[in-house]
């Protein structure tokens, strides 16, 4: 890749996890207060996600035919999309796994061409119908829930309690488009001593 791609790709990504942040830091005040992801978490998880995408997409051109995908939240990485074989899939959790230093990683990735742009558009309008209803839930936090859609199927990741993650998961699985319904989550338990 050329410089000028290679800058106009990282400011694309970087630009998007702005926007994301924007709308992460759109809660009420109430939320913003019970917020157990902290700014320094938030970054870090942007940080190794960038760094990841660096390695498969501008450091080498070994992975230019696949579309994976990088997402991470509270520490945890998922990897999602498609590549031609195993030996790609593997390499590129360890290449994540060395960018981010990160243990944590759900290798999701299918062996499948590439997914086309309007599967792409409508992935990301998905995932924005599923953002919506947890935000215009009172039940749950949706800042404790990062939602993602890969080929219809929607990923869900955060550390929330069984209640909440049963709510989102409702919620993703009647929301048109959806095919199926992945659960990414660490549960908190509260318990009376």
């Amino acid at each position: 890749m050329d410089a000028v791609l290679k800058k106009s790709f990282l400011s694309c990504l970087l630009l998007s996890f702005i926007v994301s942040g924007c709308a992460t830091a759109a809660i009420s005040g109430a939320q913003a207060v019970y917020t157990r992801q902290s700014i320094k978490e938030s970054m870090n998880d942007h940080y190794a996600t960038l760094a990841a995408y660096r390695k498969i997409y501008l450091d080498t051109d070994k992975f230019k035919n696949t579309n994976v995908s990088v997402v991470t939240f509270n520490n945890t990485v998922l990897l999602a999309g498609q590549v031609e074989n195993d030996t790609q899939k593997n390499e590129i959790e360890e290449l994540v796994r060395k960018s981010s230093g990160l243990e944590k990683i759900h290798n999701l990735i299918t062996i499948a061409a590439p997914t086309t742009s309007l599967v792409r558009m409508s992935d990301t309008w998905i995932t924005a119908k599923i953002k919506a209803k947890l935000v215009a839930n009172n039940d749950l936090d949706p800042s404790q829930i990062k939602v993602f859609t890969e080929n219809g199927t929607v990923y869900l990741m955060g550390i929330v309690p069984p209640d909440q993650a049963n709510i989102a998961i409702d919620i993703a699985r009647t929301t048109a488009g959806v095919e199926d319904v992945v659960k990414v989550f660490e549960y908190i338990r509260i318990t009376q001593a």
